[in-house]
């Protein structure tokens, strides 16, 4: 019997080469996942820098226009002073001296002040009311151009300011000399150094371009934005160094290869191991990676053994609760459910940070607020209208709290603000905008009643001692002084190691 061979059967695929070419494919699409992402990455890096620069440039712009419409709101002020008017007409030189010197004394920060004539003259001993010979100059020679102007006077080391002057104007709005106000440029030292980021630099230049005060050096190339400051003439420079390729890029590179590295000794040992079913299941996982390469969120585990079917259905279903679960949780602990403002949780978190801008010099308050007769509020109208009031005042204190600055509700009608930057006159003027400005959301819920807001002050210390027990205690301390004192008011507590003024 003769045997016919059988046909040619199938054609031979080696797995080793088929192996082969998946390892390239998973090579090739880590690269260019890793390409898209150093690219995304140095896009996102360029474009985060100069947001970063933006904002910095606005806030520090925010800072140094409020300290020169504080300097160029004073010396309006002085100028309009009704004594002025008589002691310009008929006083004489000792008593122009004496009001000069008088007002200076009051406001420690700027370097001299003086009453000066038309032509330029000052009134009285100029070493007393610190006039230099430069400032002098200037205004002999300025003429009226100078009220437009802003010069700047660095002969003495230490001493170096600009020099502010407003007109002093008669019933018939007839001029009758100038007021002459000397700021130290130190002052705005402060403000731009407080501005600058780390490994940031910022300058301030005048209308010639020239530096002001500045604050960090960069060496080589640099990204920067110019912000010009209305009325003055001035300008911001912020800078930072431009880095084409950063560290958490170059990471990231490091981290990739590692991670290719790993997934191709996890595949050489598997498919050793399992052959045909765990190809099957690599390029499964292929087709997530390609998802994430595409910036595709991945789906959900799913796998082809049925004794796992049930442990990767659980494990999807907790993943997504826990998601869910732990931003409710983060949320809910540190805000206040009624008001929406940060809970005690979120002040004790926030509290240190502002005690380091104390400790670093920068002034720094803590205010204790109470709701006058909240209790009166619930017994005659309800606790719906109490709720009412207290969301009212957490309105007025999101309203008037800075991004820099934090209110928060520990318990009840007691709340806390940390305010910073400001001294004693501005904590009573932010004190009276908020109690005007409570009355207006008070009305605006349609509640017509008269309660006010008693408020306790206390500065943060720059010492090691002061904790943020002491410093609740000590704003404790000032609230109940402003209650007992007949409430709707705000007193300022005494400084650490202090007595009680009462």
């Amino acid at each position: 019997m003769r045997i016919t061979p059988h046909g040619p059967g199938p054609k031979l695929v080696s797995l080793r080469r088929r192996f082969l070419w998946l390892l390239i494919g998973v090579v090739g699409l880590f690269t260019a996942g890793m390409a898209l992402s150093l690219v995304f990455s140095l896009r996102s890096n360029e474009a985060a820098v100069a947001h970063l620069l933006n904002v910095e440039a606005v806030q520090a712009k925010a800072n140094v226009m409020r300290h020169w419409d504080y300097y160029r709101d004073l010396v309006n002020n002085l100028s309009h002073d009704p004594q002025l008017i008589d002691l310009m007409l008929v006083g004489s030189i000792e008593d122009k001296e004496q009001w000069a010197d008088s007002r200076r004394r009051l406001v420690p920060s700027i370097l001299g002040l003086a009453l000066v004539s038309l032509e330029g003259e000052i009134y009285g001993d100029t070493n007393l009311l610190r006039v230099g010979p430069s400032c002098r100059r200037d205004l002999r020679q300025g003429g009226a151009s100078i009220l437009n102007q802003a010069p700047i006077h660095r002969d003495v080391v230490g001493l170096e300011h600009v020099d502010l002057i407003a007109e002093v104007r008669g019933p018939d709005d007839e001029a009758l000399g100038k007021v002459f106000v000397s700021v130290r440029l130190e002052q705005l030292q402060r403000v731009i150094d407080d501005s600058t980021q780390p490994g940031h630099a910022i300058t301030l230049c005048d209308g010639a371009g020239k530096p002001v005060v500045s604050s960090g050096s960069l060496q080589g190339a640099v990204q920067e934005i110019s912000v010009p400051l209305p009325k003055t003439g001035w300008s911001l420079v912020v800078q930072s160094p431009l880095q084409r390729l950063s560290y958490s890029g170059l990471m990231q590179i490091f981290v990739g290869m590692l991670t290719l590295a790993g997934v191709l000794v996890l595949l050489i040992v598997v498919v050793q191991r399992l052959r045909h079913p765990v190809l099957q299941d690599i390029e499964a996982a292929l087709d997530a990676l390609a998802c994430l390469t595409r910036d595709e969120s991945p789906p959900p585990i799913v796998t082809r053994y049925s004794e796992f079917a049930h442990a990767a259905e659980s494990i999807n279903r907790i993943a997504v609760h826990l998601h869910e679960q732990r931003e409710q949780l983060d949320r809910l602990s540190h805000t206040d459910s009624l008001t929406g403002l940060p809970n005690r949780r979120a002040f004790e978190t926030r509290f240190p940070h502002m005690l380091g801008l104390a400790e670093r010099g920068r002034p720094t308050a803590l205010v204790l607020l109470d709701l006058d007769l909240f209790k009166t509020i619930n017994d005659q109208l309800g606790h719906a209208a109490g709720d009412q009031a207290l969301i009212a005042l957490a309105n007025t204190l999101k309203a008037l709290t800075r991004s820099s600055d934090m209110a928060a509700r520990l318990a009840g009608d007691e709340f806390v603000v940390l305010l910073s930057g400001l001294d004693n006159q501005g904590m009573l003027a932010w004190y009276r905008r908020m109690a005007d400005h409570f009355k207006g959301e008070l009305r605006a819920a349609g509640l017509n009643i008269g309660n006010t807001i008693s408020a306790g002050q206390t500065w943060l210390q720059d010492v090691e001692s002061d904790t943020i027990g002491q410093a609740l205690a000590r704003a404790d301390r000032a609230l109940y002084q402003a209650k007992e004192r007949g409430r709707g008011q705000l007193v300022f507590a005494a400084a650490l190691g202090e007595k009680d003024t009462g």
